[in-house]
């Protein structure tokens, strides 16, 4: 009996060394799963964040490489339009040119048709006074004629009488007188036709002169006029001139503003050559590491998946092995204060759970899975924590700032699952609902999974 004894002892300390040995094994995985699983998290959160730099980076290539099309496209599109503006400019500068120079040739030929004209018209003046000269001089003659015969015609009729009363008088000179007679007579009709002739000559001439004074005038008019057409003419070819002047100047300012935009767009193009040039050169830089990321990610995917089969293999070992070493563990199945739990616990041969060791700690706190009661309490004493075999805590797993008996009445104490395995214990009122981890150091008729 003493040795059956003896060696279950012994094969029971060798299953608490060896689920010892496990727990320890577990945590290590566990902390090793867990630091995976952060590295993992991290590698992924890296991947996502370059996957989406990865997917900016290629939007921004697209935008660069849609704008670099574009711009060529535009700058093409500017290049022949420059060209053909540049050979329009040309062509019509030449033109201009052309024109300045007809328009020089044509106004050195105004210039001196204007010469001759005035000359023209300076002889026609010069023609019009000695014209007017030489009528004053014919009117003086005519009537210096006129007068001339005016006078010898009362001579002769004067002389006329004085032959007729000598010829009343000298019968005997009338033969004679009457010879001189018909010879003066025939005198005075010369005399008469030729003063006929010189009065008609005269009229002609006044006609004539009248009529090449109208012409002169009506020319002298004409030339005015068409001088101040001219000169008008001339006033518009000037303006003309200065507009063209300006027109070129201005086209000519143009022409230069056009080459430096031109020669700043070809710089701007080689500095986008050069920023996609880069850019092409980091994407690819980027892929290479995306791939070396993804190897890596396949690589420790493989290696999570292997320690999470390994993990499911010691859970699955865990609870055989805790109740092997302690007894047996389970839970009330409903929430209840922490004295109604303990009650049940011992309704069923059990009591709340005593933890008095680190591994023990973890081992509980990798088992629960929601908020419940342990067998540690300060209702005898505040501030003197005991657990139910009124053993005293010698070491707690409390979180930050428990316990802290908020509103002087938290005496008992719950484990809270999802906090740190070494600090998840916290004080609150006895009289909360929760489930209660009963403990049994012998099996029982009745036993219940932690769940």
């Amino acid at each position: 009996m003493l040795q059956s004894s003896s060696r279950d002892q012994l094969e029971k300390d060798q299953l608490q060394n060896s689920f010892n040995s496990l727990n320890q094994k577990k945590l290590e995985l566990e902390n090793r799963v867990k630091d995976l699983t952060a590295e993992k998290s991290q590698l992924q959160s890296n991947f996502n964040s370059l996957s989406q730099e990865k997917l900016e980076l290629e939007t921004r290539v697209r935008d660069v490489t849609a704008e670099k099309s574009q711009l060529q496209s535009f700058l093409s599109q500017e290049k022949l339009e420059l060209e053909t503006r540049v050979r329009d400019l040309t062509a019509e500068k030449n033109q201009w040119k052309t024109r300045v120079s007809d328009l020089t040739t044509e106004k050195s030929q105004l210039q001196s048709n204007f010469n001759s004209l005035s000359q023209e018209k300076l002889e026609l003046e010069t023609r019009v006074r000695d014209v007017t000269a030489e009528k004053s001089q014919l009117q003086s003659f005519l009537s210096q004629e006129k007068l001339e015969l005016e006078t010898r015609v009362r001579d002769l009729t004067a002389e006329k009488n004085q032959w007729k009363t000598r010829v009343r008088d000298l019968t005997t000179e009338k033969s004679q007188l009457q010879s001189n007679f018909n010879s003066l007579s025939q005198e005075k009709l010369e005399l008469e036709t030729r003063v006929r002739d010189v009065t008609a000559e005269k009229s002609q001439l006044q006609s004539f002169l009248s009529q090449e004074k109208l012409e002169l005038e009506t020319r002298v008019r004409d030339l005015t006029a068409e001088k101040n057409q001219w000169k008008t003419r001339v006033s518009d070819l000037t303006t003309e001139k200065s507009q063209l002047q300006s027109n070129f100047n201005s086209l000519s300012q143009e022409k230069l503003e056009l080459e430096t935009r031109v020669r700043d767009l070809t710089a701007e193009k080689s500095q986008l050559q050069s920023n996609f040039n880069s850019l092409s050169q980091e994407k690819l830089e980027l892929e290479t590491r995306v791939r070396d990321l993804s190897a890596e990610k396949s690589q420790l995917q493989n290696r999570l998946n292997s320690l999470s089969q390994k993990k499911l293999e010691l859970e699955t070992e865990i609870p055989k092995l805790s109740e092997q070493a302690t007894g047996c563990l389970f839970t009330s199945n409903e929430l209840k204060s922490w004295s109604d739990s303990r009650q049940y616990c011992r309704d069923h041969g059990a009591d709340l759970i005593i933890i008095n060791t680190e591994e023990k700690q973890r081992n509980i706190s990798s088992l629960v899975k929601e908020r419940v009661w342990i067998g540690l309490s300060d209702t005898e004493q505040e501030g003197n924590m005991t657990w139910v075999d009124n053993s005293t805590l010698t070491q707690g797993f409390w979180f930050k700032g428990e316990p802290n008996n908020a509103d002087g009445n938290e005496d008992c104490i719950e484990i809270i699952p999802g906090y740190p395995f070494l600090n998840n214990w916290n004080d609150l009122p006895c009289s909360e609902k929760r489930k209660g981890i009963c403990e049994t150091s012998s099996s029982t008729p009745k036993c219940y999974d932690i769940s």
